[in-house]
């Protein structure tokens, strides 16, 4: 997300950490965030680099995200996620896969976004509700920056319809739309998962093997000509 170093700071073994515990991220030349948990506060130390808008984009990109995924509530995934149909879709692939891209097309055809980069998920119910994180979106790739600014932004929590994993296929291949199961479904599953704590390992296995029961998960293959991105939305609205 961007060149600076960073280093997680604690006065204890960080995979003993929970939510209501005191922690820190320092990011090189920028600021140290602090969480404190006892008063569910977020503090900061400037650097020398410092400027609110590089302390908004940490803190909402980065900071909160992981203070949300220590509290075993919510789950964090690396993905972008639109509305449709009133229910959320979600679109994962790694960095510079058409996240962002793909989002911002359904985003310019009167749909609302539930975030072009992090979506959680509630985990107190049985139930899988999305939660969008904030209301940016980045058609580019500028580093520490949340991106543009949007009203059309969803405002509660909808049932998960599907994940579409994305593809990049040569700009003259077809569209395909193809159902994982089995291996592909789980390691479609892992691969949005937004930190890799090894002490969180243990849980984010069980619960990406608890949604693969219950949610479809499919890959979508897509040419990789902005062109053609108007194939891609129409067959994700006719398979939905």
């Amino acid at each position: 997300m961007s060149k600076r170093r960073v280093r997680y700071m604690t006065s204890q073994p960080f995979d003993t950490l929970s939510v209501e515990d005191t922690w820190g991220l320092e990011i090189e030349d920028v600021c140290t965030l602090i969480w404190e948990g006892k008063s569910a506060t977020i503090g900061y130390i400037r650097g020398k680099d410092y400027n609110a808008r590089l302390l908004q984009f940490w803190v909402f990109h980065t900071f909160f995200p992981l203070v949300l995924a220590l509290s075993y509530r919510y789950k964090m995934f690396h993905v972008g996620g639109v509305s449709l149909g009133g229910k959320a879709i979600l679109f994962s692939a790694y960095s510079y896969g058409g996240k962002s891209t793909l989002t911002e097309y359904f985003l310019k055809q009167g749909h609302t976004i539930l975030g072009d980069d992090t979506v959680a998920i509630d985990t107190s119910t049985q139930q899988y509700k999305a939660i969008s994180s904030y209301p940016f979106y980045r058609p580019f790739r500028l580093p520490e920056t949340l991106g543009i600014f949007t009203e059309n932004f969803v405002q509660e929590r909808l049932d998960l319809g599907a994940i579409y994993q994305l593809v990049q296929v040569d700009k003259d291949d077809d569209v395909k739309i193809i159902e994982l199961y089995g291996v592909e479904k789980f390691k479609a599953l892992h691969a949005g998962d937004f930190i890799h704590f090894d002490f969180l390992k243990k849980a984010h296995l069980a619960y990406i093997a608890q949604m693969a029961q219950a949610i479809p998960v499919y890959q979508i293959q897509i040419p990789w000509d902005k062109e053609r991105l108007s194939e891609v939305y129409q067959a994700i609205l006719t398979h939905n």
